[in-house]
């Protein structure tokens, strides 16, 4: 299985390692926290366990330290909801915006 997570190569491409890989099935294999739970609390206490994937987590549950995406994300908004679009319904704005925001991200594998 490669997903392009953890350490760099010699040629710099990305590489999945056995112990990632380890982490990630014993991760993926456990029961869902409950929503109303803190995910960076579940990270603080189970980080020894899954040292590679809190790391990550850390990197990516933050809440960014200025409000430049927010203001982008309000921006990419208006282009989807505005006066030719205004009975589109929430959730396919969102989801429209979700994959906008997240998509070149995907492209970049």
């Amino acid at each position: 299985m490669h997903t392009g997570v953890t350490e760099e190569g010699e040629s710099g491409a990305r590489q999945m390692t056995s112990s990632t890989t380890q982490q990630l099935d014993g991760y993926v294999s456990e029961v869902p926290i409950p929503r109303s739970d803190n995910p960076l609390a579940y990270w603080r206490n189970n980080h020894c366990r899954f040292p590679d994937l809190a790391k990550m987590a850390r990197k990516y549950l933050s809440a960014p330290c200025t409000s430049t995406d927010g203001e982008r994300l309000f921006s990419a908004a208006a282009h989807v909801l505005d006066e030719k679009r205004n009975r589109l319904h929430c959730d396919k704005a969102e989801k429209l915006l979700f994959i906008k925001k997240n998509l070149p991200l995907y492209l970049k594998k």
